[in-house]
């Protein structure tokens, strides 16, 4: 299994201010935030690698029981998960399965991140998370060709 870091999520109270502290320290400008329903989050993306586009990725909680408002509420945000692009999810998800890595959240549907980053593609991009420790996540994605 190959990985390419895609992001590195990182849970908010409030995106924008978090937005402009990145501004003010010359990284792009974010996209506007875009709410995934299933999650009960929005995120938004800032790219940090130029060319290579890795990003940060800004997620606030959209209710209070989304899985990210708990870790605003323990830890007052911060790096919550690193995000690797995968060929094919169903058979990398297996995979950490088998190597004993809890999954958090099977493959969904997410064309909240194609319509984040205004991605056309046939396909939708798709996610799973796994824990790998106490305080961080792995996130999973196979972008929409």
């Amino acid at each position: 299994m190959k990985f390419k870091l895609d992001h590195i999520g990182i849970v908010v109270e409030n995106i924008g201010d978090l937005a402009d502290i990145f501004r003010r320290v010359g990284l792009e400008d974010p996209t506007e935030p875009v709410p995934f329903t299933p999650l009960k989050v929005a995120g938004s993306f800032i790219n940090v690698g130029g060319t290579s586009d890795v990003y940060l990725e800004l997620l606030e909680p959209t209710r209070a029981d989304s899985p990210v408002a708990n870790f605003v509420q323990r830890r007052g945000g911060g790096l919550h998960h690193l995000c690797f692009e995968v060929e094919n999810i169903e058979e990398a998800s297996r995979e950490l399965v088998q190597k004993g890595f809890p999954m958090v959240t099977e493959p969904i549907e997410c064309a909240a991140y194609d319509e984040n980053l205004k991605r056309t593609c046939e396909g939708t991009t798709k996610i799973s998370f796994f824990r790998i420790s106490e305080r961080i996540l792995i996130e999973l994605i196979e972008k929409g060709r």
